[in-house]
């Protein structure tokens, strides 16, 4: 049966409830329910495609703690709640009702943060529902020198949630290569006995170095004031370099008022190194302190950042 014989039955059996009612007033009926009906639907889609998106809850976050468990996500745990520093890192190795176990892979600075109190732990960001976060608070239940393992820290579950900025100076890419100069020594000046001020550096940018010949094919990917980012040929890379390793380094840029290059001294750590363009070591240092040479010996004094 096609659309006409449906529509020519359907005004039949209208005519034979009601036969006082004519067949062009039961068809322009029926057509203004249809348009009504369709009204309804679109206003019911529109109503649909507007409603607000539904914001996370905090028991909509619940499985995060277990996600990053089953990614083997590396999370920093701050010194304590008024600093920015790290003071380990672990890994989540469980997670129950009321507390999360995690297993500390490496030590940068002591806990200060005391038990009951709490923690800042930060990871790399996870899209959620209302967006990115990086972080959450606990409740820090044992720590490495209260609980029973010293390599072990307690939270409790998580008490917030947040996407917090961890980088505190703003890296800044350095295009041209001719107004930065760099020196470099895998040394830690506490202890070195070597004379900075005069000694040939082992890694050089644009600079003398124990590899003369190939160091200009170094470069400084980016500069902040908390560190800086290299691009190292793998051969000139001293053996002793490795990611936390201590390192000083010579820095000078290029001032265009006094049209010449101004001396910077900083000790530091290797924070990475990765492949970076075919034969070369992206190496990302990170400063710790600065120097400033002593007016009547003219040796370096390093003072804290």
């Amino acid at each position: 049966m096609n659309t006409q014989d449906t529509i020519t039955t359907f005004i039949e059996r209208i005519q034979a409830l009601l036969p006082g009612i004519s067949p062009e007033l039961i068809r322009m009926t029926g057509a203004g329910l249809l348009g009504l009906l369709a009204l309804i639907l679109l206003f019911i889609a529109i109503k649909l495609l507007r409603r607000p998106k539904v914001r996370n809850s905090s028991s909509s976050r619940t499985d995060i703690p277990r996600a990053l468990q089953q990614k083997g996500v590396v999370i920093d745990v701050m010194t304590s709640a008024k600093s920015e520093k790290v003071s380990v890192r672990c890994v989540i190795t469980s997670v129950k009702t009321s507390r999360i176990t995690c297993e500390i892979i490496d030590r940068l600075d002591v806990i200060k943060t005391r038990q009951g109190k709490i923690v800042t732990c930060v990871f790399a960001p996870l899209k959620t529902k209302g967006g990115k976060i990086n972080s959450f608070t606990a409740k820090l239940i044992e720590s490495d020198k209260t609980g029973k393992r010293p390599d072990r820290l307690v939270l409790s579950r998580p008490t917030a949630f947040a996407m917090i900025a961890r980088r505190k100076h703003t890296r800044k890419r350095v295009a041209d290569q001719q107004f930065i100069r760099v020196k470099m020594w895998v040394e830690d000046p506490e202890i070195s006995d070597i004379s900075f001020e005069d000694a040939v550096a082992q890694i050089g940018v644009n600079s003398y170095s124990n590899e003369t010949p190939d160091q200009g094919a170094n470069g400084v990917i980016n500069i902040s004031g908390g560190g800086l980012g290299l691009s190292i040929l793998n051969r000139l890379i001293p053996e002793t370099c490795a990611e936390g390793s201590p390192v000083v380094i010579n820095l000078f840029m290029f001032n265009f008022r006094k049209k010449t290059f101004k001396p910077y001294w900083y000790a530091g750590t290797v924070r990475s190194l990765k492949e970076g363009r075919p034969g070369f070591t992206r190496m990302g240092v990170e400063f710790h302190s600065t120097g400033n040479p002593d007016p009547v010996t003219g040796r370096l004094i390093w003072s804290p950042l």
